[in-house]
């Protein structure tokens, strides 16, 4: 085989395609079905990973209090410019009265931004769980904690960009696959390999930038016959068939050809599934990037909807999804309050997808909301933060147990306000609460998918076996 159709293969196999180990596959044989969403396996996860540090704490702040010994002062007092007002009480008042839901719960007040109507929705239903407190790396460093967060182990070091995702881990323990409908897989996607080691594998991973592109490249009758790229689609399409029906395939060509196989035969199910579900007007408007400002997680959205269309041809059981844009050093108020927005406004992906989904299937879902790290309790001098270490979480869905999770504002943190660098406390380690989410989805397993999480940390009077009803 010459060099440059191996080159050729790779590409039409592997890069457009999407499928990094074949064996999670299910059989693609007798899936007929009705029209309408397939019952999935089981519990899914979607995981959303807020990539940059997101200061979730300008999402929900302390009420603003007029005395100016309280946290409700000093918070606003030490975040002023981040808001974008000017240094007065009355400027902090108007901003929290005007711009934020008033929010309670257990005695505890808390605020809400406005402009996140389906999240607050959400919440009035007891359906979102705030964990406070969280921490995943020692360091402000993006990518160790990245690694930290995707691994779901606060003592990996930076350098441990070969072990397995949480999320890989977890398809292994429940069966099933993981599915990145990101660019390119997030480390969250890979499994473990089989047998002793700590390497990871793509056995359970389908990468889907695009559900509706999935496919590989098949000349449409519509397409000029000679045009260059159905030539070489012909070409190769033919050549390999013939390679692979001759049984005479190299070794180190056999495992392609089977992907190759696998990736059209999957590919040509989904195009029938897909054909026969077009996606609704709302969220084709969110695929075409209209009415959000991420055109690329409007289309994670809609790829979103289409996985679950699909889930008994994908053996969906974890969804990959991401939203950066979070390292906010400068202009916050402006570029955090704009990706809230699109996650959990009105009108904007999650609604859109929550109410094209039927009660029952939502019912199925779980939604985990998280980035590395969270900010500094003081804004710098160019409205924004800077990199800090403990953060919230938010895990939300019909199955969550909604409520706090910890102490939101602890008043500890008033005699750090005036310390360089001084951020959020971590009072919870990340491994506890993912190993609750864990457990959920494919009960059991937890042991497997977090050994270490039974000696982390808690914050004291946190009982994390409640997240779920």
């Amino acid at each position: 085989m010459s060099d440059i159709t191996r080159r050729d293969f790779l590409k039409f196999a592997l890069v457009s395609g999407a499928l990094y180990g074949a064996g999670g596959l299910p059989d693609l044989a007798g899936r007929a079905r009705a029209a309408g969403f397939p019952a999935p396996a089981g519990r899914v996860l979607v995981n959303v990973m807020l990539e940059g540090g997101p200061d979730l704490r300008h999402l929900l702040p302390p009420p603003f209090d007029p005395d100016p010994q309280s946290f409700g002062y000093r918070h606003w007092q030490a975040r002023a410019g981040v808001h974008g007002i000017t240094d007065a009480p009355a400027a902090w008042r108007a901003r929290w009265e005007n711009d934020y839901f008033t929010l309670e719960d257990a005695g505890t007040g808390f605020g809400m931004l406005r402009s996140c109507g389906w999240l607050k929705r959400m919440w009035d239903a007891g359906r979102v769980a705030i964990v406070c407190n969280v921490v995943g790396a020692s360091s402000r460093n993006h990518a160790h904690a990245q690694l930290v967060l995707e691994q779901g182990d606060p003592d990996i070091s930076v350098n441990d960009t070969e072990r397995p995702g949480w999320g890989g881990r977890l398809v292994a323990a429940s069966g099933g696959n993981v599915l990145s409908l990101t660019r390119s897989p997030r480390n969250f996607c890979y499994g473990p390999l089989a047998g002793e080691g700590t390497g990871r594998s793509g056995q359970r991973l389908v990468s889907a930038p695009d559900m509706r592109q999935f496919n590989l490249f098949r000349p449409s009758a519509e397409e000029a016959s000679l045009s260059a790229t159905s030539i070489m689609s012909r070409s190769l399409f033919s050549y390999y068939a013939a390679l692979d029906r001759s049984g005479e395939a190299p070794a180190g060509i056999r495992g392609l050809l089977d992907m190759e196989r696998s990736i059209r035969d999957l590919g040509d199910a989904l195009d029938t599934r897909l054909a026969g579900e077009p996606l609704p007007p709302s969220l084709a408007a969110l695929r075409a990037g209209e009415g959000i400002n991420s055109a690329y997680f409007g289309l994670q959205t809609a790829n979103l909807f289409d996985a679950l269309l699909a889930s008994d041809l994908l053996s969906l059981r974890v969804a990959s999804l991401e939203y950066g844009g979070w390292d906010t050093h400068h202009s916050q108020r402006r570029r955090i309050e704009r990706n809230l927005e699109d996650l959990f406004g009105d009108g904007r992906a999650f609604d859109l997808l929550y109410q094209e989904l039927p009660g029952w299937l939502q019912d199925e879902l779980v939604l985990v909301f998280g980035g590395e790290f969270g900010r500094q309790l003081r804004g710098n001098p160019d409205g924004g933060t800077d990199h800090g270490r403990g953060n919230y979480m938010l895990i939300v869905g019909n199955p969550v147990n909604g409520g706090l999770y910890g102490t939101p504002y602890p008043e500890e943190e008033l005699a750090r306000l005036g310390t360089k660098g001084a951020d959020i406390e971590g009072r919870t380690d990340i491994d506890a609460v993912l190993a609750q989410v864990a457990d959920f989805v494919a009960p059991g397993s937890a042991a497997t998918v977090f050994p270490q999480a039974q000696t982390a940390q808690v914050e004291a009077g946190v009982s994390l076996d409640r997240l779920f009803v």
